[in-house]
């Protein structure tokens, strides 16, 4: 927000306040409104108010200001309606509030309600004789009467007589800061045709579909409105959720304030909260599982911002909404559910837009002005923001200065809108134009007031006014060879260093080095430049030091640097110290990164005056000595020294540093202590990871909020750690000599962090008292602590690690206060020697994760079952385990993998929901004692489920879905289920299909893989992907093909007790995927009826490594079998580092046409589950079985070719893969056998939903008709 405005000079320059402060001067100009000003500039809230006498003034120019107030403040006082200004104000302010919804705060300062309500006590005087009192004016007095009336009765505050107005005042700036978050986040001013633009994204939008999450994106160039549109949508409809942010302008956000930033942000605004912990991950994905939010991105330029900001939509519960506005068409392609192009204006929408702005409310004057109007109009075509330009800029004009401006117009030779634009640049004076150009040239987050717009109350540069100012200055610079003054063109600015043409005229050079070659310079380039203010060297493809030194050189040493330098930045800085007679009094903002300075200024050099240095940064400058150069920099708050690996000892410089907020010493590997007896009362965030040579952490700041020990080599932690009261975050990870912690860490009461991971020498934890209330993660996993505390409270505790620990007896973890717990939500007991889990285990109702492997327990506790929230569970390495009890029905993720006692496994093992929502997983890698019955039970199970989520699928749009499997299996074997009826050898299927086999009822197909690894000793397969690419094609030979995921695992993200997992045998993965969605889709927009239906489809199955890179040694045999239902089974042989099953199918009809499409069989996913899990080993072959709904695309296709019947797909083709979990296939393993079969829906009353075995069901329904093919491929009629 910006600053507080306090002017009489009631100008025409148009701006939007905050907060409009109406008030009675002689009452309380010095006193309480005063106080309440100051209060509201400390919050960053612009408040306009009148803050002289107006005598003379013309009250229209106050409308004005009110109307561009998001809300008004009004302070009733004493004297308040003895003036008529006063009362004239208060009637603009409830007509605004009629009107636009205007948001009013009334203060009754020293007055009662009832006196404003009924114009009694002080209030009652004016009114008595309403002719002497407002003389000339006293038809108003009715309408004052009625505004008081109303003002009266909105919810405001009273101050007493008694009460200190200091403590009155921060209450309301309070307040009223949170009424104005609770507003739209960018008052919008809109333009015609933005109601109907809104509609059509609201429909897009479905918010009154609350069982599904839909990710919209807004698409259209620079300037067209989609930031416009999504605002009023935003601001239409937010108040439906729970929780809800308007992200803005993150291209430009992310580069000046960091991702994290913007996150932090969001998340502080969903939670309503200041500071949110974004490590506090549990808390977080609770919060959003629980809330329906609605969340914009706005101008988003890169998928890494929408994966950092939102990441899945899984996250998020259903009913919520997410809008992405953007630039570039291809970031939607994978994030969003639809695309909504905003459409340029229309001729009468353009019109109107020019009309309100050239004229105003003064639409009587517009005839004689129509002809030039409409000339205007058609040079914008159609662009809001060339026509709001255009606009404001006649406004108030007379004719001949519109016939002027457009013969001025007609004579530009480029039509674009960029020349558009430029026309306005003409009406600054030349502060403003320089002001304008240094933002368009160098900087977009700098203030003017005309070409920036408010948004959070800072001003910004839109696009196309930034590369027009950026081609004003070029053509500028051209004309007056030798005094450019703004260089960021390459070529330009090597020719004017290189020549040393440089004139004072000069105001910055920004020099990209990435594409530069070699530059020779003289040592008094700079000379010349008096009025440099902006220097940067940079390079924007290179996040380390690209070898500056050698690309920019001197014939001699640099002597000088202009004294007028605000910003240096110069990556890569060749010399040892600053110029020695460059004087810095000016320069804000110095950025070294990986120079060879070792110290900024010699020591008899060091400048007297550095008083407006605010943000250093040396990070990476490895011969950095000392920081003497900074013993006069009071006022710096950012210092980062990461990497400075020479840098022994901070010094004294130091001390003087007490604005001093965030400190960076990571890799500082020479540092050997800080300094002692310092405070440094500004100081938030210090960092010191990987200083492994600093043995001793003394206090340097009571006020510290993060501090980072990680990686260094302390032996202990500050006696007086309890002096920190305010920590949040006190990271100790691999601190390998850390032995002992103080006992006093428990009146850490804001503690809320407390990362104990890899102290190996850490034997024992002090005791965890009811004063840490906050705590809410503790990580102790790869220590040496063998007992826990006697006192150990962690009643509000989300996250705890154990795993890997030394502890003797386990009952100890059992007796941990776990009971009762409403909170934690993720729990790791890896490694714990844990032989049973208490019966009371079901109390903890929030529990999200649980990792219990390499344990010893036999049987989980039936209570298990009651753990509704619980997602993910694993069980591998428990080799005792001999039973599954039955588990939560919403339990996605089940890894058993080495559990070779594992006999019996619940039927079923999660109580379907007939309103299935949740894609499931079950792993039970070479759980070798699971025989035939147990693991029919488990397919069964996970047949039933699939056809429960497909069911429920077909009952919404299916456009845009994701095609992971729906549920995933995989478990030791060789042979395939005997309802997989149709069979193929080999890595991939080729299929006719009969007429009316895609009916309304088709859902997906289910799909087998049988795995053989060879040279499997000593093989890793931590990531595996097994993956589908399907081909539906039609008689007309129109094919659509997709790829989906069949199955595997992925423990890429590692953890520190972990092992490889290593393939040894044969498994199974079976899957299902509802293929049916991108099919029909297809089917749809094809618009030809049933005569191009897909009547041929053909599936090839690959592996990768998690990428896209397929694993070649693997061998691949695929049986293929057909009936009501489709399954795909198929044989892996080989070993990797990682494991996704996957198929391709391609579906065909009698014409020729065909569709594609991939899919994943199993896949198991590590990333986001035990922080300590170990690598899978499988010792056998093993088959995977999927069921997928692969429905959706055929369908899709389907629809798209709309030819009845005739062109339905009447052959199918599959093919098998694996992956290590991308698209990279393992080529060193193969496809053995493989089985696929249709599936459809079953009718209501169909006892599959009752709770019988689906496979009695598919039996009955299945032909017997079998084939094998030992090379991959196989072409079939399918038997409908």
């Amino acid at each position: 927000m910006a600053h507080p405005s306090s002017s009489s000079s009631l100008g025409p320059t148009k701006r939007q306040f905050d907060v409009f402060v109406s008030f009675r001067g002689k009452d309380t100009r010095n006193t309480f409104t005063s106080y309440l000003l100051q209060s509201l500039h400390r919050k960053g809230i612009d408040a306009f108010f009148d803050g002289k006498l107006r005598r003379g003034k013309d009250i229209s120019v106050l409308f004005d200001r009110i109307e561009q107030s998001k809300m008004s403040i009004i302070v009733f006082s004493e004297n308040y309606a003895n003036s008529t200004w006063c009362l004239e104000e208060l009637w603009k302010i409830m007509q605004c509030r009629e009107r636009s919804g205007h948001v009013v705060l009334p203060i009754f300062y020293k007055v009662r309600k009832s006196d404003v309500e009924n114009q009694t006590g002080s209030f009652r005087t004016p009114f008595q004789n309403p002719k002497a009192s407002f003389k000339g004016r006293e038809h108003k007095v009715a309408a004052w009467k009625e505004a008081l009336k109303t003002a009266s009765n909105i919810l405001g505050h009273v101050l007493p007589e008694e009460r200190p107005e200091c403590e009155f005042v921060e209450k309301i700036a309070t307040e009223t800061f949170k009424m104005l978050n609770d507003l739209s986040p960018c008052e919008i001013s809109g333009f015609p045709g933005i109601e109907f633009r809104s509609k059509e994204l609201e429909e897009l939008l479905m918010f009154d579909n609350a069982n599904c999450t839909r990710t919209i994106g807004v698409l259209g160039m620079t300037g067209i409105g989609k930031t416009t549109v999504a605002a009023s949508v935003y601001k239409r409809n937010y108040r439906r959720f729970d929780g809800y942010c308007f992200v803005e302008d993150i291209e430009n956000e992310s580069i000046r304030r960091g991702l994290p930033h913007l996150r932090q942000k969001l998340l502080s605004k969903l939670l309503d909260e200041e500071n949110v912990d974004v490590r506090a991950h549990g808390r977080l994905k609770e919060f959003l599982r629980n809330k329906k939010v609605l969340i914009v991105l706005d101008n988003v330029t890169e998928e890494n911002q929408i994966e950092v900001l939102i990441g899945q939509r899984e996250l998020y519960r259903k009913g919520s909404r997410i809008v992405i506005t953007t630039r570039d068409k291809k970031l939607l392609e994978n994030n969003a559910d639809a695309t909504y192009v905003v459409p340029r204006l229309n001729d009468r929408e353009a019109m109107e837009l020019f009309c309100l702005e050239a004229f105003s409310e003064n639409l009587h004057s517009t005839e004689e002005f129509m002809d030039l109007a409409e000339n205007f109009v058609y040079y914008a075509k159609g662009h809001p923001l060339a026509l709001k330009l255009l606009g404001s800029g006649l406004r108030h004009k007379e004719k001949t200065y519109w016939m002027q401006k457009w013969e001025r117009l007609r004579v530009v030779p480029d039509k674009e809108i960029q020349k558009v634009l430029k026309v306005s640049y003409d009406t600054l004076d030349d502060e403003q134009k320089s002001m304008f150009l240094d933002i368009a040239c160098f900087f977009r987050d700098l203030e003017d007031k005309c070409f920036l717009t408010v948004s959070y109350n800072r001003l910004e540069m839109h696009d196309l006014l930034h590369t027009m100012g950026k081609e004003i200055g070029y053509e500028s610079s051209v004309k007056r060879e030798g005094k450019r003054t703004r260089l960021w063109n390459p070529k330009d600015i090597r020719h004017v260093l290189e020549q040393s043409t440089g004139t004072g005229c000069v105001r910055g050079i920004f020099l990209n080095m990435s594409n530069v070659e070699r530059i020779k310079l003289s040592p008094d380039v700079f000379m010349k430049m008096s009025n440099l203010k902006f220097l940067k060297f940079h390079y924007s493809h290179c996040s380390q030091w690209c070898d500056n030194k050698h690309k920019i050189q001197f014939s001699e040493d640099l002597d000088h640097f202009p004294d007028e330098l605000v910003y240096l930045h110069w990556q890569g800085y060749p010399y040892e110290y600053l110029p020695s007679e460059f004087n810095p009094e000016e320069l804000v903002d110095l950025s070294l990164r990986h120079s060879y300075i070792k110290q900024l200024w010699e020591d008899e050099k060091v400048p007297q005056n550095t008083e407006k240095l605010r943000w250093v940064d040396l990070s990476q400058s490895q011969g950095l000595l000392n920081l003497s150069g900074l013993s006069r920099a009071k006022n710096l708050e950012r210092l980062d020294l990461e990497g400075c690996k020479s840098l022994v000892m901070l010094g004294s410089s130091i001390e003087q540093m007490n604005k001093l907020i965030y400190l960076n010493l990571r890799e500082c590997t020479s540092l050997e202590s800080l300094p002692e007896g310092i405070n440094l009362k500004s100081l938030k965030t210090l960092i010191l990871s990987g200083c492994s040579n600093l043995q001793e952490f003394q206090i340097i700041s009571e006020n510290i909020e993060s501090l980072y020990l990680d990686g260094s080599t302390i032996q202990r932690v500050a006696e007086r750690i309890e002096s920190l009261r305010n920590l949040i975050l006190l990271n100790l990870k691999n601190c390998c000599r850390l032995k002992c912690l103080p006992n006093d860490l428990y009146k850490l009461k804001s503690l809320q962090e407390l990362i104990l991971s890899g102290c190996s020498a850490l034997e024992s934890l002090p005791p965890i008292k009811e004063e840490m209330g906050c705590l809410e993660i503790l990580l102790m996993d790869g220590t040496s602590i063998k007992q826990t505390p006697e006192t150990i409270f962690l009643s509000n505790l989300k996250v705890f690690s154990f795993c890997g620990s030394s502890i003797e007896d386990s009952t100890e973890l059992a007796l941990l206060p776990f009971s009762g717990n409403s909170c934690l939500s993720d729990l790791y007991l890896t490694n714990c020697n844990i032989y049973k889990l208490p019966d009371n285990f079901s109390s903890l109702h929030s529990l999200r994760s649980l990792c219990l492997s390499r344990n010893n327990i036999e049987t989980l506790p039936e209570s298990i079952e009651k753990l509704h929230c619980l997602l993910f569970l694993d069980l591998k390495h428990c080799r005792r385990l001999n039973s599954l009890p039955v588990l939560p029905p919403n339990i996605q993720y089940v890894d058993a993998h080495g559990c070779v006692s594992l006999e019996k496994v619940a039927k079923p093992v999660t109580v379907p929901l007939v309103t299935e929502r949740m894609h499931t997983t079950f792993i039970f890698t070479d759980c070798f004692k699971l025989n035939r019955a147990e693991q029919e039970a488990i397919v069964a199970q996970a047949q039933l489920k699939s056809q429960l989520l497909a069911r429920t699928s077909l009952q919404h749009n299916h456009k845009g879905l994701v095609l992971d499997p729906l549920v995933a299996v995989c478990f030791p074997g060789s042979d395939i289920p005997s309802w997989f009826c149709h069979q193929s050898m080999g890595s991939s299927i080729e299929t006719n299909l009969l007429p009316h086999w895609c009916n309304n009822k088709f859902i997906g197909a289910s799909l087998g893989v049988v795995v053989t690894f060879k040279d499997h000793e000593g093989r890793h397969a931590n990531r595996l992907s097994v993956r589908c690419k399907c081909r539906f094609q039609n008689r007309n030979g129109q094919s659509i093909s997709f790829s989906f995921c069949l199955g595997g695992w992925n423990e890429s993200c590692g953890s520190s007790c972990h092992e490889p997992r290593k393939l040894g045998s044969d498994h199974v993965f079976i899957s299902f995927n509802n293929c049916n969605v991108p099919v029909f889709q297809w089917n749809e927009e094809s618009n030809d009826g049933n005569r191009c239906r897909p009547t041929s489809a053909s599936f090839e199955f690959y592996l990768t490594d998690g990428t896209e890179r397929k694993l070649e040694r693997c061998k691949e045999l695929l049986q293929v079998e057909v009936s009501s239902q489709r399954s795909l089974l198929a044989e892996i042989s080989s070993g990797t580092d990682s494991l996704w099953l996957l198929s391709s199918g391609e579906f065909q009809n009698r014409n020729g046409q065909s569709i594609s499409f991939s899919f994943c069989l199993g896949a198991g996913n590590e990333s986001c589950g035990s922080s300590c899990h170990e690598p899978r080993k499988l010792g056998s072959d093993h088959v995977f079985i999927s069921f997928n709904n692969c429905n959706v695309p055929v369908f899709q296709w389907n629809e798209e070719i709309n030819d009845g019947n005739r062109c339905r797909p009447t052959s199918a083709s599959f093919e098998f893969y694996l992956t290590d979990g991308t698209e990279r296939k393992l080529e060193r393993c193969k496809v053995t056998r493989c089985g696929m079969s249709l599936l459809y829906a079953p009718d209501e009353n169909d006892r599959g939903f009752q709770g019988t075995r689906v496979t009695d069901t598919v039996e009955r329904r299945s032909h017997s008709q079998v084939g094998e093919r030992r090379n991959g491929r196989m072409r079939d009629e399918i038997p409908l």
